[in-house]
């Protein structure tokens, strides 16, 4: 187990920004004192593809000096997922075919976020064109979990995880379409938030997401904690969280479908939080899922309608040639690879998995969009699910994609992915308090709700997060 198991008594975003704004510590001093941080465990995690140091510490000179104290992230450094534009750098999500992108300016959620007064300190790695949850990549290589680098960090948000999970950073933003923040949040021990769709502006973020799936992605923040999270989404978000704590709600109970948690403590900690909710006095509601392993056997496939052909000719260029799947299946072979073996997986099985007609293809998005009405529906504005984020500990590295990627139902991954196909609010919250004995990591719990439900959701995460932790 490495030393970089986070400080649970240090302070998170909500007590800097209150020191900040007391005059206590100088917006300098935290952005030297995370740079230091950064700089101590970059070489072994490789969480960030680029430092901002000068820009980051003259900005924090500025704030010092003549800076809005009001303002709501006030001199907070954070970081950016390498997929979100950032006026003048280059963007290339991990590939070293596709041609870098040079964005003229920033995406919304960073221009939200500067205005905000927070200081972009770095950005961070990802999965090659952000499909795995494994972060390794041939441009910049692979990034190691924070609690320990013999492990993956997750995907594709896989960076932002490591350097919150490292305190290398106060919070970071990044995006989930199966779930690439719950996932890097889960194996590093951090909160992760994924919004519903709409939640967030997603202007200036790649990939434009056109097809059945765009309503899978969401755009949201990893953190300290759950006031952490709620503290940047109100930042970032169309829409604020209502200020007034609801009353307590219904607890649905879903069930009917695959459900696998491979060490006991998941177990431990899933019904720990659930008796936390019960306790203040939310309601149980046993609910039948059974639809989900049939949607959950869809996804490749509408994944793969929506991405695959753009992937063959993003990594077809003049410099590279024109992409084969099978001729890179050989180079790997030979050592000689010139994509991600993780995204090579996605385009081997497409032949299988990807829809040869239209008429096929609405056939299960209608599947899925009937799905996401009735559950949204079921959950309303009172209901919540609480369900483990993932079925198993953060797996060393090589291990994840082979099981994540596999055909066939699993049920480690059938929880995470309902926030994905129906379009729910989700948070995991890791469980510190069920580490797992063998191996030092802490599982990780998710709520989920209906979009417009978040005050319930963050209300319901604030008290499953005291008795996990």
């Amino acid at each position: 187990m490495d030393n970089f198991r986070r400080n649970l008594n240090g302070p998170d975003a909500v007590g800097l920004l209150a020191a900040l704004r007391q005059g206590t510590l100088s917006v300098e001093q935290l952005a030297q004192a995370q740079l230091a941080r950064l700089d101590q465990v970059q070489p072994r995690i490789n969480g960030a593809t680029h430092i901002f140091r000068d820009q980051a510490l003259a900005q924090a000179r500025l704030l010092d000096a003549s800076g809005d104290r009001s303002l709501p992230l006030f001199g907070l450094p954070c970081s950016i997922k390498e997929t979100f534009a950032i006026s003048g750098e280059m963007l290339t999500a991990g590939s070293a075919r596709m041609a870098p992108q040079v964005p003229g300016e920033d995406a919304r959620i960073v221009r939200r976020l500067k205005e905000a007064g927070a200081i972009v300190v770095a950005r961070s790695n990802v999965p090659e064109f952000a499909m795995t949850a494994e972060t390794t990549n041939p441009r910049y290589g692979r990034t190691n979990n924070p609690l320990d680098v013999h492990r993956v960090a997750g995907g594709s948000s896989g960076g932002e995880g490591a350097l919150v999970g490292a305190g290398a950073s106060v919070f970071g933003v990044g995006s989930d379409i199966l779930g690439s923040i719950r996932i890097p949040a889960a194996f590093c021990g951090v909160v992760g938030f994924k919004p519903h769709s709409a939640a967030v502006d997603q202007r200036g973020t790649w990939p434009v997401v056109t097809g059945n799936t765009r309503s899978w992605l969401g755009l949201g923040p990893l953190t300290r904690s759950v006031r952490d999270a709620r503290l940047v989404y109100d930042v970032i978000a169309t829409q604020p969280v209502a200020a007034v704590p609801p009353a307590p709600g219904r607890l649905v109970m879903p069930g009917g479908f695959p459900l696998a948690m491979r060490e006991p403590c998941m177990a431990e900690a899933l019904a720990a939080a659930r008796t936390a909710l019960l306790e203040v006095g939310y309601r149980p509601e046993a609910q039948d899922f059974s639809d989900v392993p049939y949607l959950y056997s869809q996804i490749p496939k509408l994944i793969l309608d929506d991405f695959y052909d753009g992937w063959l000719r993003m990594l077809s260029t003049p410099a590279a040639g024109r992409f084969s799947p099978w001729a890179e299946l050989l180079r790997q072979l030979l050592k000689k690879s010139t994509i991600d073996e993780g995204l090579l997986r996605w385009m081997l099985i497409a032949p299988l998995m990807k829809p040869r007609s239209a008429v096929t293809v609405n056939t299960i998005a209608a599947r899925f969009a009937e799905a996401r009405s009735r559950y949204q529906a079921l959950l309303a504005t009172d209901g919540v699910m609480v369900l483990p984020t993932l079925g198993l500990l953060a797996p060393a590295h090589g291990q994840m994609n082979r099981l994540s990627l596999k055909p066939g139902v699993n049920g480690w991954f059938t929880a995470h992915t309902l926030g994905n196909y129906l379009d729910l609010p989700a948070m995991a919250i890791p469980a510190w308090k069920f580490t797992d004995p063998a191996t030092g990591l802490p599982p990780s719990i998710s709520v989920m709700c209906a979009p417009g439900a978040e005050a319930q959701l963050f209300a319901a995460a604030t008290r499953i997060e005291a008795a996990l932790n």
